[in-house]
């Protein structure tokens, strides 16, 4: 009998993990209020704590990267509707949604400027072999300015470093490109470079050349590179530890293990602009750390609701390949954006 009840909850288990749709790529608002994350494709926001979620941004096409801007205002975000990927900025106090990004290869959201001026990104829109160029972009849109673009090298996944605008970037497209990759061979180990832009070389960045300083290589995978609100130290994903782990390195010292992971995956780190959290996925869910103490927590949340477009296709395509509809929290959106079928259930406002 005992041996039957055990099985039937077992199953039961099974059959409640199951129905928990994946969560991943999470942002932590500025003020630590809510997070947003993706599921199906769609952008939703929880509050910080946990709780039920709610719908942002839907469409047929699949959103990514959501990243809030450094005053809360504003939500920039990556949406293939126009192709391999663009980047959208929308305003979450009046719905307004802007692209920013006309791109015929995929544009990889990498952070904003502390002022909230310029967005970075990463693209190989000008090198070869899919090799990654560091760019950045007025977040209210314009022209973007190469920030890295060395010819036959790979430079992205750039983290600002809030107090000298110094760039940490990754390189090693391998890694970058097949994040998903479980383990890694020699092909996957990436190394970390702080770069100097050459406005900040000079008084005038006339005729002055950017400076690389090689800041951390050891023979590991390292990932999404993102900085304390101090500027001096480092946090990323490192597989030195042979799993996947939130790492942390000063700007002078050595490197340290910052979680204790001894399985599953840590993916798509994102830190507060205070320094003070980060949140992350892990194993398809939404985790939350403290860096200071090295405690992280899987938060409890329930989705609740219909993506644009629920079908495994669409989640595929964004995770394993290289929106109209936006809820507004003031006003219903405009009619050129009006909620699809699928999503007018939820109405047009979060409450």
């Amino acid at each position: 009998m005992r041996t039957v009840t055990v099985f039937f909850a077992l199953i039961l288990a099974l059959c409640v993990q199951a129905a928990t749709p994946p969560l991943y790529e999470p942002a932590l608002s500025p003020d630590h209020s809510e997070i947003a994350f993706i599921s199906g494709g769609d952008i939703w926001t929880v509050p910080s704590a946990g709780g039920e979620a709610r719908l942002l941004v839907s469409h047929p096409a699949t959103e990514s990267r959501p990243l809030y801007s450094p005053d809360g205002t504003r939500l920039a975000f990556v949406s293939t509707r126009t192709g391999a990927g663009d980047i959208y900025v929308l305003q979450l106090g009046t719905g307004e949604l802007k692209r920013i990004t006309f791109d015929d290869v995929r544009c990889n959201l990498d952070a904003w400027s502390r002022d909230g001026r310029d967005l970075y990104f990463s693209s190989s829109r000008g090198d070869i072999a899919q090799m990654g160029d560091i760019y950045k972009i007025p977040s209210g849109g314009g022209t973007a300015v190469a920030v890295a673009a060395d010819r036959y090298a790979d430079e992205s996944q750039a983290a600002v470093n809030p107090v000298n605008g110094t760039i940490a970037f990754t390189s090693g497209a391998m890694a970058v490109t097949q994040w998903w990759r479980k383990g890694h061979a020699h092909i996957d180990e990436t190394r970390f470079t702080l770069l100097t832009p050459a406005t900040l070389t000079s008084a005038t960045g006339a005729g002055a050349a950017p400076l690389y300083k090689p800041f951390l290589e050891n023979h590991a995978k390292n990932l999404w590179p993102q900085w304390s609100a101090d500027g001096r130290t480092l946090f990323y994903v490192s597989d030195f530890s042979g799993t996947e782990n939130i790492w942390e390195k000063p700007l002078t010292g050595n490197a340290r293990q910052v979680t204790k992971f001894t399985g599953g995956r840590v993916l798509f780190p994102s830190i507060s602009y205070d320094g003070k959290a980060m949140v992350f996925e892990r194993d398809f869910r939404i985790w939350k750390l403290d860096p200071a103490t090295g405690v992280a927590v899987q938060l409890e949340i329930t989705v609740r609701g219909a993506s644009a477009t629920s079908t495994p296709s669409k989640s595929s395509r964004r995770r394993f390949a290289s929106p109209t509809a936006c809820s507004s929290r003031m006003r219903p959106v405009s009619p050129a954006t009006r909620a699809t079928p699928a999503t007018a259930a939820w109405g047009t406002g979060r409450r």
